[in-house]
């Protein structure tokens, strides 16, 4: 109790905080302040990193993925409820792997953690507008911690001193409904109850809300930000959302683990460096089983047997039909 006191006093002894720290790529990255804000705040953007044509051609491709849910082997994006589509950036394969392996931006992640970082888990999420919240603010780490059942956490408060994991939300159109909020300063306090927000008393509730800073921003911009402070999208909206999602473990203190493994292209294999590569996972362990990772969720869902029922149908009519020819050929 009294360690929960004084993560919330440190809290409301910090100034208010400021709008959102923005560092311009096309001034020069200096890392050092990146760090240093990170460390400081818990976040930041870093705009201009990626070239429109790059841009475009990952936002071509994902707008033809997002047109259909994937079915039977043919593409599409994967649904889980009824606010949002997801695709995973590692099956457009190409440009989407330019922005999600950055060099640098993974040179600045690693030095932000002191050590080695794998991305964990990554997403290209569609969010419809909505006029409920259905992302709740939260924190990724608390004691205890763990992503399944079958996954043994080792988190205590000496790891949570640590930076376990940087997020990343980069925005694939301007986006101020739906922008990413952090409340600042919050990963000092380590989630001292819990990873939801709703498990906090008002008045500390209350104390998180007022550090709470909105992260608007332009095509391409790229927030980074401490997953131990609360976050979340501003929901509700008024529009839709495409962004891309991104996780990075600390290899020194989580291992070197995923949350789910990265499903790469051969293809793409070749043209990635050997940081790249590290980074993606390769020879890598996991926490959660592609069978059961997150965009598996229909398989619950009550229309799934039905559905299911239907598409291993579906091709009964060309059956038939050939069943009709041999007949008559036999006769």
């Amino acid at each position: 109790m009294a360690a929960i006191e004084s993560s919330m006093l440190k809290l409301n002894e910090l100034p208010p905080p400021e709008k959102v720290t923005i560092f311009n790529a096309s001034e020069g990255l200096n890392r050092s302040l990146i760090i240093d804000c990170i460390h400081q705040r818990g976040f930041c953007i870093i705009r201009g990193l990626f070239s429109e044509k790059k841009l475009n051609a990952v936002l071509t491709l994902a707008e033809k993925y997002f047109s259909t849910p994937a079915i039977a082997g043919a593409p599409g994006y994967w649904k889980v409820d009824h606010p949002k589509k997801l695709i995973h950036p590692f099956t457009l394969g190409g440009k989407a792997l330019d922005l999600v392996l950055d060099e640098r931006v993974i040179d600045i992640i690693e030095s932000v953690m002191g050590g080695e970082c794998i991305l964990a888990e990554t997403m290209l999420k569609f969010d419809k507008k909505s006029k409920y919240t259905y992302f709740p603010l939260h924190s990724d780490f608390a004691v205890g911690w763990s992503k399944s059942g079958d996954h043994q956490s080792m988190l205590d408060i000496e790891a949570l001193k640590k930076v376990l994991g940087i997020g990343g939300a980069l925005y694939l159109h301007d986006t101020v409904e739906g922008a990413f909020r952090y409340c600042d300063g919050t990963h000092r306090m380590l989630s001292p109850r819990g990873q939801k927000f709703h498990s906090y008393p008002k008045k500390e509730q209350e104390a998180m809300l007022a550090r709470i800073v909105c992260c608007e921003g332009l095509r391409g911009d790229l927030i980074l930000f401490d997953d131990r402070g609360f976050h979340g999208p501003s929901q509700p909206a008024k529009e839709n959302r495409t962004v891309i999602l991104l996780d990075y473990f600390n290899v020194n203190t989580i291992g070197r683990t995923q949350v789910a493994p990265m499903p790469i292209w051969s293809t793409d294999i070749a043209s990635l460096t050997d940081k790249q590569l590290r980074v993606a996972g390769v020879g890598a362990n996991f926490m959660v089983s592609p069978m059961n990772y997150a965009h598996t969720r229909f398989q619950h869902n009550k229309l799934h047997k039905p559905l299911a029922w239907v598409i291993d149908h579906a091709y009964l009519p060309q059956h038939f039909k050939n069943l009709v020819k041999h007949f008559i050929k036999r006769t």
